[in-house]
């Protein structure tokens, strides 16, 4: 009767388990570039303005268990700026005007990526989470008549097991000046400039 009763207790442990590390069938994430901060664009603060302007983009990639190769998700919903998943961008010839502390707002809406693990051959969230990550790249200039100065291109790879990284608020965003690059925020030093970008990814239930 014991080993009956033991039996039956591993088994609802191993299936209890085996739903908790299972996957939906559909997995999904929002992401934004949601702000730019202008922490230095003068050493005086009583300087006048900078016009800074730059290109995002985003993209997610999962390993396709079956071919072997890493897969390109394509946004739901949203199509792509050009060729190499631009999502945003701040044109040259209407740049962010900014001074030292200011915060701008980027995106207004968000970018959505979807899509099915099953068809990728993965059973398990561990497995995922290892094995798909998103590529995020952003290029910020500060503009001159002749050559524009470029203040950095940094780049960011997040894997799923990451990637929660909710939005912050204008308040959080002001006290970004001194930490260093992570996940959610891209800082850029050069010279004069102290600048950073603020993302965020959220998985959608």
């Amino acid at each position: 009767m014991k080993t009956i009763k033991l039996s039956i207790l591993l088994l609802v442990v191993s299936i209890s388990t085996s739903f908790a590390q299972s996957l939906p069938q559909l997995v999904k994430y929002d992401f934004k570039f949601d702000w730019f901060a202008a922490h230095t664009v003068n050493q005086n603060i009583n300087v006048g303005t900078e016009s800074v302007h730059g290109i995002g983009w985003c993209r997610l990639f999962v390993k396709n268990k079956t071919t072997g190769n890493e897969d390109q998700i394509q946004p739901t919903g949203f199509k792509y700026i050009g060729n190499y998943g631009r999502v945003f961008e701040v044109p040259r010839n209407s740049g962010m005007k900014v001074s030292n502390g200011n915060i701008k707002s980027l995106m207004n809406t968000k970018v959505r990526f979807q899509f099915e693990p099953a068809k990728y051959g993965y059973k398990t969230l561990k497995e995922l989470e290892d094995n798909a990550y998103f590529k995020i790249v952003y290029e910020l200039k500060v503009y001159k008549p002749v050559n524009d100065e470029i203040v950095g291109k940094q780049e960011a790879i997040v894997f799923l097991k990451d990637a929660k990284v909710p939005p912050v608020t204008l308040e959080q965003v002001k006290r970004t000046n001194n930490i260093p690059t992570r996940p959610g925020y891209m800082r850029f030093n050069k010279a004069k400039y102290n600048l950073g970008i603020v993302y965020s990814i959220v998985p959608v239930n």
